[in-house]
């Protein structure tokens, strides 16, 4: 049976390993950024162009109460932008590592074809399902959608069949 090395990784196999996630990663040295992959790269130049968000302000807020909590390690967190955009923020501690922190960041949604693909939701259940992942309530979906507060609580009992689930919250746990 092979054995994985003891030694650590070298800091460039690391960074070549971590350029290759899809997942957001940041990595801070205290309230310094020390590291992007290109996916958190690309996710700030996003937000700041689309919605005028500084993540990075808001990673350090987020790093600042963690510290000021202590949670424990690897708990996920949802953190919320503009326009109820979701996103699950997991922080972890790197040992040995100068206090360096390392936060992952996920789009929550982001395979939302997927998820209708495997499920066989229809165009408007998927519509209707994006919208409760944002945390909009019957009344909002009816709303944005142009459809009725019943026909929106139809769509959801649909969803909830397919789905499997019996509760917004378990949807969005499946969606996420």
């Amino acid at each position: 049976m092979d054995r994985l090395p003891t030694n650590p990784l070298s800091a460039t196999a690391l960074r070549s390993v971590l350029d290759q996630l899809s997942l957001a990663i940041f990595v801070f040295r205290r309230e310094r950024l020390i590291y992007t992959n290109p996916p958190a790269t690309r996710l700030i130049n996003r937000l700041r162009t689309k919605y005028h968000i500084e993540i990075l302000v808001m990673l350090l807020d987020h790093l600042a109460q963690s510290r000021d909590r202590s949670p424990q390690a690897g708990t996920p967190m949802a953190l919320t932008g503009h326009d109820n955009e979701p996103f699950v923020v997991h922080l972890m501690e790197l040992r040995g590592r100068h206090g360096d922190v390392a936060i992952s960041i996920r789009e929550i949604g982001t395979d939302i074809s997927a998820f209708k693909d495997r499920y066989r939701l229809s165009r408007r259940e998927i519509q209707v399902a994006e919208l409760v992942l944002r945390g909009y309530r019957n009344r909002h979906i009816a709303t944005t959608l142009g459809i009725t507060p019943a026909t929106t609580k139809k769509h959801l009992s649909k969803i909830f069949e397919k789905v499997g689930v019996d509760s917004r919250a378990q949807l969005v746990s499946k969606l996420a």
